[in-house]
């Protein structure tokens, strides 16, 4: 994402079984609703779970920019 947005955008990747739920409490209860990891949040907001949605990930940050 950073070759075709550069500094646009920020990518981050928590690892939860390190950092732990406390920090991500939207997280939390997007798993409790029974969707699985990963989960994609953009602008804070959950989009997907379950995978890597890459191609619907880049139209909704188009959308944004």
């Amino acid at each position: 994402m950073k070759g075709t947005y550069g500094d646009k955008v920020e990518v981050k990747y928590v690892d939860t079984d390190k950092t732990g739920f406390d920090n991500y409490p939207l997280v939390r209860r997007v798993l409790q609703m029974g969707y699985t990891f990963p989960i994609t949040l953009i602008n804070g907001e959950p989009k997907f779970a379950g995978g890597i949605m890459e191609r619907e990930i880049n139209n909704i940050v188009d959308e944004l920019i």
